[in-house]
């Protein structure tokens, strides 16, 4: 599968800057891996300074440091070994996109002890660099996860990765690096989802713009250009992913309308997160505005422009969705 150029160029940015050998520092610290090259597995690294992951996106962040502070390094991926101080994941967490995942970490985000990333790309070639499940390559991401977690501040205790919609095919793989971090899988009713796909498209949901690792979407019987179709069949992917994995790697289901007041009711006793009064109303308090905006109100999403004949077999994957959750919460 081809990624769309634009996609690589994206990714490409991420590694511009003034360039730094290893050999001229002490220690990587305060430098966050953001790439990997596809040839030798080196990996590309920003120096990041003091600055937190306060932005809806890990590389928002990275765009938002002025050009003249931007520095790369590359080094080998024994690099990666170095970092000792780190804070143990929270809590990994997968989606079906435009279900309030985002809104979830910048939530979290909030919170000065919580250390949140939001869709590492780094993760995501990783991924694709590194496709078998063995253990060289498990013991590779538990590395990476350790880098993307130092620990920078005094007050850091909580590490919450939040991943791209399509490593739901990786589950088993995070499990068997980190086999009692919670999973938790945040899910829309596919209407919803659709109708907001339907507002701006997703890369996941363009045929062939992004490697959709071992998610296999069945295109047969898809006219060409049918866009909503293909979205149809991606949902239909993530949520049987999200049924078979449940029990079997215990999945947590969070359903979007359960959200906001589920955070604060009881996903922060859950994965033990503590805040204080002050910083429960800040948590609050971001709840109120667009996920991806945090100066504008959310007004919610259209509605769906027409129902697609698939339709009906995508609900039925959601039912089965919601018939687990309503199940394991009582």
């Amino acid at each position: 599968m081809q990624t769309s150029l634009s996609f690589v160029a994206e990714h490409r940015s991420l590694i511009q800057g003034e360039l730094v050998e290893q050999n001229q520092l002490s220690s990587l610290k305060n430098w966050y891996p953001v790439s990997i090259c596809d040839q030798t597995l080196d990996i590309f690294w920003r120096d990041m300074g003091e600055q937190k992951f306060h932005a809806s996106f890990f590389q928002n962040t990275l765009h938002e440091q002025a050009q003249e502070r931007r520095r790369v390094c590359r080094t080998s991926v024994n690099a990666l070994a170095q970092f000792t101080n780190s804070v143990e994941p929270t809590a990994f967490v997968f989606h079906v996109s435009r279900c309030g995942s985002t809104l979830l970490t910048q939530m979290l985000s909030t919170l000065a002890h919580c250390i949140v990333l939001s869709e590492p790309p780094v993760i995501d070639i990783f991924f694709r660099t590194h496709k078998e499940s063995n253990e060289r390559n498990i013991d590779t991401f538990r590395q990476l996860v350790s880098a993307l977690g130092q620990k920078r501040f005094d007050n850091d205790r909580n590490l919450i990765i939040k991943l791209d919609s399509w490593h739901l095919g990786r589950i088993a793989f995070i499990r068997a690096a980190f086999p009692q971090t919670p999973l938790l899988f945040l899910y829309r009713d596919p209407q919803q989802v659709l109708a907001s796909h339907q507002r701006q498209r997703g890369p996941q949901m363009i045929p062939d713009f992004v490697d959709m690792g071992c998610l296999c979407i069945d295109k047969s019987e898809l006219s060409q250009g049918d866009l909503d179709g293909y979205c149809l069949r991606v949902l239909d992917r993530f949520y049987a992913t999200a049924i078979e994995h449940q029990h079997q790697n215990d999945l947590k289901l969070i359903n979007y309308c359960e959200l906001p007041m589920f955070i604060w009711k009881k996903l922060l006793s859950q994965l033990s997160i503590d805040c204080s009064v002050e910083e429960l109303a800040q948590l609050k308090a971001r709840s109120q505005f667009h996920s991806k905006h945090p100066h504008q109100s959310f007004n919610g999403d259209p509605p769906l422009l027409k129902e697609h004949a698939h339709f009906k077999a995508t609900r039925e994957l959601y039912q089965q969705l919601e018939s687990l959750r309503l199940t394991h919460s009582t």
